[in-house]
This record gives structure tokens, C-alpha cells and sequence, in this order.
């Protein structure tokens, strides 16, 4: 019969059992010869004996510590705060320019320590002061709010599923050339979700949802003429845009002041009155006539297009009646709201194309006036020209009362969320 191998037991085992720390449920499992000599075993002729009586307070302090649940805990908690001098002299950088949420590491462990021993006893060990503290926290991030602010502290910031369909609707292929007023409409406008259009931009800004544009400038302008019904106002113009091979092609567009809806266009590669006559006979016969409208005018520059055979079918139109305005001349408007459109095909729409020739030009730009007539303005309330041509009413009050329940059920839901214990 093979003799059963002696057990080994370890070193601190031994230091707890004559400490009088071991568990009883450890102490029962120990034989009782091993503990008997351990007991008798003569301690004073061990080697470091002598080490032990020099120490001996070190060993007896342990001994209070583990007796006591609270001297634990308070042993404990100093160890930390120590760890957090150490660690925030070392990540002092880190802390400083927000790397790594280190500051949120730190502010996660100062609140463990404050549920021991309070706030103001923390900091008196760890030498800060309330300012410091408070500068400190403001330092950290909140990693499941986009705006890296406390969700339950904070709950008027939009839920999680608003702001992913702020990047589903930025992030749309069809939507990629609009401007970001057009996709917040859109998302209005389907129902997607409900929220006020400055909180629209601030968080297309944090999630940095920029728009592809081409270098273009702003110019502040005073608000220029404007209709009181659609078929009311038009306007005539012709812009130029050159296609890769460098050909010089012109675009001719006639456009709704009311709805702003563009009602004809063309694409020609000369400047000639001829092309502009047919489009006035267009809009003319295609939706003047049909709508019974009694006057109308038509503001344009002072181009040669709109002169020679324009000039004679807008004197002797009837049916209704054609008005010839010349920008800056007859009256002190100017026609810029044709050239905000004849901008915005080219910069929204046909900069962001390969148009090599003229066919391709020919091409794209119906998509270009189709995307523009169907596209919500927010200068209409977020509807789009075409409905406002038809009849659509702008209200400018729209959606107020769903915002306020979108708001109201925001705040509910965020109230209940579980604190992140990073952020203030």
C-alpha cells in the first residue's frame, strides 16, 4: 500500500495560523498533528527569529487590519488613494488633453474612495482642491451620450436610436449632395424621428456629418422680392458651366418664385433669345394658361437672351398677360433667388458628377432639377417645391406639438437610464 504524499501548504498559510487569521474552514481541513507542531515548534530557535521581534509591530498591525472589517476597508481605501496620486503624476499629460479618458479612470476611483471615507477627506489626502476636483471632472466623457454628457443628469439629449438615424439620413446615397437643412426635413418628413433643427445641427456637428461641398462663398444678402401665390413672379436666366473637356454649355432655367420650383429648363451650347422664347412659351401654355391667372410677371437681367423675339411675345402675350421686369433697372431687387438656384444645381448636384462632354451634361442635369424640385427646402417648412406648386400650404408652425411629445418622451426614457458613473 503507497504511503499518502505529505501536503505542502503555503508560506502565508502558515503566517495566518500563527496570526490567528485563518478561516475556521481552512483551519479544520489542516491535520491535527501539522497543527500541534506547529504549535510547539520552538519559534525562538528558527532562523530570523531575531528579524521577527524587531518587526513584530508590523505583524500585530496586520493582525488588527484583518480582524477588523473596517480597518480592511479603510486599508483599502488608502491603498487607492495612493494609486490615484501615482496615476495621475504619471498620466498628468494624458489628463490634461483628454487622452484615453484618463481623467474619467481618475474621477471613477476618487468616487469609490468618497463612498468610504467623503468627498472632502479625498481630497484633503489627495491634496486637491474642490476647484481642482470639479476642473478635473469636466475633463471626462460620458461614453454612451454623443455629447459626452450624463444621459440621466442630462435627459433632454436624444436617445440612442435619434441619433442613429441622424447617421443613417447623413450617410444616404441619396442624400449625400443635399444640404444638411434638406436631410433634416426629410427625417421630418418621414417620421423618422422628432427634434428641433438647431439640435439637428449640433449634432450633425459632434458626429461630424459633413456635407461633400465645393469651395464656394457666402455673401449676406437682404431678402429680395417676393410673390404672394405661386405663377404670381417668375424668373428667366441662363448660367454657364463647362464640362471636362472644357466646352462652354448653357443652362436655361425658368423658376417659380412662390414655390420655387424650376418650370422649364434647357441646355444649349449657344446664348440665344430663340431657346429662352421657348421655354417663356412653355410655361406659358403649360401651367399660366391652366391656372387662370390674370398677370404675371417675369423678372430677368439684363441679358440678350431675354430681348429681340422675348421682347415681342411678352408684349403681346395674352392669357394672362406677361410683365417684363429687368433686374436692378425696373425695380431695385436684384434676380439673385434664379441665381441661388442655378448655384445650387451646379454645386449640390453637377460639380459632384463626371460630365466629360456635352451628351453627359445633357444627361444629368434632368436629375439635377428633378432632385431640386423634390427635395424639402426649409425655406418651405421643410416641403418641396413641387407640392407647393400644386397647392401644398407652408406652415410654419408645423410639427410644434410633435416635438414637444418627442421631447417630453425623451427625457422619460433617458431619466431611466443606468448613470454611466463618469460624467456629471
Amino acid at each position: 500500500m503507497k504511503n499518502k504524499a505529505k501536503q505542502s501548504y503555503h508560506p502565508f498559510v502558515a503566517i495566518a495560523f500563527y496570526l490567528q487569521m485563518l478561516p475556521e474552514t481552512l483551519l479544520t481541513q489542516i491535520p491535527r498533528s501539522t497543527r500541534y507542531e506547529w504549535q510547539h515548534k520552538k519559534i525562538t530557535e528558527l532562523f530570523g527569529y531575531d528579524w521577527y521581534c524587531q518587526n513584530k509591530h508590523l505583524f500585530t498591525t496586520l493582525q488588527q487590519v484583518a480582524a477588523s472589517r473596517r480597518l480592511l476597508q479603510l486599508n483599502k481605501t488608502f491603498l487607492r488613494i495612493i494609486a490615484i496620486q501615482r496615476f495621475c503624476k504619471r498620466y498628468q499629460a494624458h489628463i490634461r488633453h483628454k487622452v484615453f479618458n484618463a481623467a474619467g479612470t481618475a474621477i471613477n476611483n476618487i468616487k469609490k474612495v468618497q463612498k468610504i471615507i467623503g468627498l472632502s477627506l479625498t481630497l484633503k489626502f489627495l491634496q486637491l482642491s474642490h476647484q481642482q476636483y470639479r476642473q478635473l471632472a469636466q475633463k471626462i466623457r460620458c461614453v454612451k451620450s454623443a455629447i459626452h454628457f450624463c444621459i440621466p443628469k442630462h435627459p433632454a439629449q436624444l436617445l440612442q436610436r435619434e441619433v442613429n438615424v441622424i447617421k443613417k439620413y447623413c450617410a444616404d446615397a441619396r442624400y449625400l449632395l443635399w444640404p444638411l437643412v434638406s436631410v433634416y426635413h426629410q427625417i421630418i418628413r418621414d417620421n423618422a424621428a422628432r427634434f428641433h433643427i438647431s439640435t439637428f445641427y449640433k449634432y450633425a456637428g459632434l458626429l461630424q456629418l459633413k456635407r461633400n461641398l465645393s469651395c464656394h462663398r457666402r455673401k449676406n444678402h437682404h431678402t429680395g422680392i417676393r410673390a404672394p401665390a405661386p405663377l404670381q413672379l417668375l424668373h428667366a436666366d441662363v448660367t454657364i458651366f463647362r464640362t471636362t473637356n472644357n466646352i462652354k454649355a448653357y443652362i436655361y432655367l425658368i423658376q417659380d418664385n412662390f414655390s420655387r420650383a424650376v418650370l422649364q429648363y434647357a441646355v444649349a451650347l449657344e446664348c440665344r433669345a430663340s431657346v429662352m422664347l421657348g421655354l417663356i412659351k412653355k410655361v406659358h401654355s403649360r401651367y399660366l394658361q391652366p391656372a387662370q391667372i390674370d398677370n404675371c410677371e417675369l423678372m430677368t437681367d439684363d441679358g440678350s437672351e431675354n430681348y429681340g423675339e422675348v421682347q415681342d411675345f411678352l408684349t403681346s402675350a395674352r392669357g394672362p398677360a406677361l410683365q417684363h421686369i429687368v433686374a436692378q433697372k425696373d425695380v431695385i431687387f436684384s434676380n439673385s433667388m434664379i441665381e441661388a438656384a442655378n448655384k445650387n444645381l451646379k454645386y449640390r448636384f453637377l460639380y459632384h458628377k463626371n460630365i466629360p462632354d456635352f451628351n453627359s451634361l445633357c444627361h444629368w442635369l434632368p436629375q439635377a432639377i428633378e432632385d431640386f424640385n423634390n427635395r424639402p427646402h426649409h425655406v418651405l417648412s421643410g416641403l418641396t417645391p413641387l407640392e407647393v406648386l400644386n397647392g401644398k400650404t407652408i406652415d410654419k408652425n408645423y410639427n410644434s406639438k410633435q416635438m414637444q411629445l418627442a421631447k417630453a418622451e425623451r427625457i422619460t426614457e433617458n431619466k431611466q437610464q443606468k448613470c454611466c458613473g463618469y460624467s456629471f
